[in-house]
């Protein structure tokens, strides 16, 4: 066998033992504030730019805002959605309430 192929074969086993590493290291070792703060990270740097739009019951437009990067609804048993603007405020909409979230 060759230098070459050698090198190749160890190459890709190291590789392959290294992505096991650290699929072992986040899925075991991660707690679980950890993975939300790297989830937002992420999603931070890959975040979209949003339109968000309010109705009332009666189909009227109440208010809109543009340029949100994320909307967010909680998993646990609160009703409500929020976000933050462009101007960094934080924006909670309640969970009777309409809105569209649109990409601009």
């Amino acid at each position: 066998m060759s230098t070459k192929t050698k090198l190749y074969i160890f190459g890709s086993a190291l590789l392959i033992v290294i992505v096991l590493g650290v699929y072992v290291y986040f899925k075991y070792f991660f707690t679980y504030e950890q993975k939300n703060i790297t989830q937002r990270k992420i999603e931070t740097i890959t975040g979209q730019n949003l339109t968000i739009t309010i109705f009332g019951y009666d189909g009227k437009l109440i208010k809109r805002w543009y340029g949100v990067q994320k909307i967010t609804t909680p998993k646990d048993s609160r009703n409500y959605s929020y976000f933050y603007t462009r101007d960094g405020k934080y924006v909670q909409i309640p969970g009777q309430v309409w809105y569209i979230a649109e990409e601009e």
